[in-house]
């Protein structure tokens, strides 16, 4: 099922395992889907990854502060506040917000943290992702 998880390109692969395997995110080849499904939203884009690298530990990630600290535009707010959402339900979030106000691109993200949450994603399936980059 996760084969098919869309990525931003290789750079979103790379960044996505370096992070999950930096913070020690991975038990017998599965990532730990409340992690996984965060890191997936914000490691999406360098620019999202460089605000947002600060607020995530293997303790934790910090929505909350991130959201009041971090300048999100109006549609990756949401974006970012959904990744909140799935990680702990830390965060509130207008579905109907995320469905309408974010682009073609944003909106696969979304979907696919949905999957990854659902079905986890495996540190396998991951790195096959990476090589077919």
């Amino acid at each position: 099922m996760t084969e098919d998880i869309y990525f931003t390109g290789s750079e979103h692969k790379q960044r996505f395992s370096t992070e999950i395997q930096r913070i020690g995110k991975i038990d017998e080849g599965q990532c730990d889907v409340e992690y996984a499904t965060a890191l997936y939203i914000l490691t999406s884009r360098s620019s999202t990854w460089n605000k947002a690298s600060g607020y995530v530990s293997n303790h934790g990630i910090d929505f909350q502060e991130m959201l009041e600290q971090e300048d999100w535009s109006g549609g990756y707010s949401n974006l970012i506040k959904l990744a909140g959402n799935l990680f702990n339900s830390s965060t509130k979030v207008d579905t109907a917000g995320v469905a309408e106000l974010l682009d073609e691109e944003n909106f696969k993200l979304a979907m696919d943290a949905f999957k990854i949450r659902r079905y986890g994603l495996s540190l396998g399936t991951l790195q096959t992702a990476i090589s077919r980059s």
